[in-house]
């Protein structure tokens, strides 16, 4: 939790003042409306979420309320407004994965493994997003999508006990971008 206290607190908004600076320079207010999401992705791209300091700067830059931005943010569910976990799941609970068992996974996770409020574990490894819609692996069911390219099928308790001993793993030997098996 320390982690993620410190990283709300410094983030150097220099590479974002130069993306907005290049990139989104609207030509009027209805131009600079429409540019908020992509601003909001270049500073979740850059950060990993979108802090406070990110979202002012992306208001004042292009000229709108801080209220348009953060009604943005909360609105799409792929926008994250708390740092997350090292590693990011997306944990389909639509019918398909629903029917597979999926409810069994969530109850573990909140169970077992302690999830936050915001979806991430007390050790900062994993935040969870609990997916209503499909992620369209459906012959994969319950299914998870791991740092938004790696699937994960036939997810039950046990799967998910298999993941969270391979993540740690990597955390120890310090590595995040070696595939799961």
């Amino acid at each position: 939790m320390e982690e993620r206290e410190t990283a709300r607190r410094e983030i150097d908004l220099q590479p974002l003042r130069r993306i907005l600076e290049e990139r989104y320079r609207p030509r009027d207010h209805q131009e600079a409306q429409e540019l908020v999401v992509g601003a909001c992705q270049e500073a979740q791209h850059l950060y990993g979420w979108v802090p406070p300091q990110a979202a002012q700067l992306i208001a004042e830059h292009l000229g709108v309320t801080i209220n348009r931005v953060y009604g943005l943010l909360t609105f799409y569910a792929d926008f994250r407004t708390e740092p997350p976990g090292e590693h990011f799941l997306w944990l389909c609970h639509g019918a398909a994965c629903y029917i597979a068992g999926s409810q069994k996974v969530v109850d573990a996770l909140r169970t077992e493994y302690r999830l936050a409020e915001d979806g991430t574990t007390p050790d900062g490894l994993l935040t969870v997003h609990i997916f209503n819609g499909c992620l369209g692996a459906c012959d994969l069911a319950p299914v998870a999508q791991l740092d938004h390219h790696e699937y994960i099928g036939q997810l039950d308790e046990n799967r998910l006990r298999e993941l969270f001993e391979e993540l740690r793993a990597r955390r120890a030997v310090g590595g995040n971008d070696e595939t799961l098996e």
